[in-house]
């Protein structure tokens, strides 16, 4: 099969794909070094080791000030993200999608199990990217159930990136050798 992807295909699945690799490292950076328990428990060390003395709460509260312009940054690029996706998804209409229709009875198993992921991606990531809107934008009485589903889009995310990957492999030493370098720059 010889797949061919336009430059406007990859430019934009190399922009979505470097904003969400951007997306989950502010995602690791927050559940790991830049945690606010993390950063409050150092603020309580170095401070008692000064005599200083503070409140377990006020260290928390630094902490969140502290990794606070980090954060943004992951709030910038859910709106870069966003707007890429709106874009992806106007391009599909106007191209057509890049995978087939997973109810075709005359697609092979493959083909329909790539339809499904795709599908499932778009899903996911559309369902992600609103409640991040609604979590940043929306009323506050939202704000928690929002961040309950918005996190569990790490996981998917997670997911998504194994499943993508193997597929990539696959697809490279199989049927579709030199899937990469069409990816990368539109040749074999």
């Amino acid at each position: 099969m010889d797949k061919k992807f336009p430059r406007i295909h990859r430019l934009l699945h190399w922009a979505i794909a470097f904003s969400m690799l951007f997306l989950l490292f502010t995602i690791f950076l927050r559940l790991n070094w830049m945690n606010k328990n993390n950063i409050a428990d150092i603020l309580l060390k170095e401070l008692g080791e000064r005599d200083i003395s503070l409140d377990g709460e006020e260290a928390v509260k630094i902490g969140k000030a502290i990794r606070k312009p980090m954060w943004n940054w992951h709030i910038y690029m859910g709106y870069v993200l966003t707007g890429l996706y709106i874009l992806r998804l106007i391009y599909m209409i106007v191209a057509g999608p890049q995978f087939k229709n997973p109810f075709n009875k005359l697609n092979s198993i493959r083909e329909k199990f790539q339809s499904w992921v795709y599908i499932t991606f778009y899903v996911l990531l559309g369902i992600t990217l609103i409640t991040g809107l609604i979590i940043v934008l929306g009323s506050k009485e939202y704000k928690h159930s929002m961040e309950t589903i918005h996190l569990k889009a790490l996981y998917w995310l997670l997911a998504f990136i194994f499943v993508h990957f193997t597929g990539i492999l696959i697809a490279e030493f199989g049927h579709m050798k030199g899937i990469v370098s069409k990816m990368i720059n539109g040749k074999d």
